[in-house]
């Protein structure tokens, strides 16, 4: 895995084959786990929801209550907004989740296919994000990162400095060796596009807004 770099107006990054895969397949993960299905079995969205990453098509809001997510992970991705007023919580849930939702899974999906079917004209080993996508991009690596940091325990610094003390060798540390490879990995890839947005003429969510959720 190669950092994101400026190159002819975009934002590349180079991933060998398996690491598109590993990374593809997170994505996929946490779409299903937002109630998406898995991206490998149904068709790409068609023109009216696939105009770009992050942009749902309308706005929809319930009439009944919406109860937390029960798993602690997609909680992370869907979370409170008041910690303190249950009744201002719940009425926030009740007005945005559905759409949070539609967001994070088009920016899933957008980053997915990146990954699988790459860029026209690029290398295959080559991750092309369109400066206007890299805020996306960004908030998405972010909920991966949340998701897999839920899966590991990560509640404090401290958890995550101490992410890789005292793996052992057997079936249970082998997996979270593994998670924490992933989370390590795209916690660096993060980083790396973030520099590269900043350094660019354009900056950081200047080419259009950032987005929210």
């Amino acid at each position: 895995m190669h950092a994101f770099r400026r190159q002819k107006g975009r934002y590349v990054a180079r991933l060998d084959a398996g690491e598109r895969a590993v990374v593809a397949s997170v994505v996929a993960d946490v779409a299903e786990l937002l109630g998406a299905g898995r991206f490998e079995d149904a068709p790409a969205p068609g023109p009216a929801t696939s105009a770009g990453p992050g942009a749902p098509d309308g706005w929809t809001v319930r009439t009944a209550p919406v109860p937390p997510p029960q798993d602690p992970a997609v909680r992370r991705l869907l979370p409170d907004a008041s910690r303190d007023d249950p009744e201002v919580a719940r009425e926030f849930r009740r007005l945005t989740e559905d759409d949070l939702r539609t967001r994070k899974i088009a920016r899933l999906r957008h980053l997915w296919t990146l990954l699988v079917d790459g860029e026209p004209g690029w290398p295959e080993h080559a991750l092309v994000v369109a400066p206007q996508a890299a805020d996306d991009v960004a908030a998405t690596l972010t909920d991966l990162r949340l998701v897999l940091g839920e899966r590991l325990d990560l509640r404090t610094d401290a958890d995550s400095e101490a992410l890789y003390d005292g793996l052992g060798d057997d079936d249970e540390d082998d997996v979270r060796a593994y998670l924490a490879s992933v989370y390590g990995a795209l916690s660096w890839l993060q980083e790396s596009l973030l520099a590269v947005m900043l350094a660019a003429p354009e900056g950081p969510g200047r080419s259009r807004g950032r987005s929210d959720g």
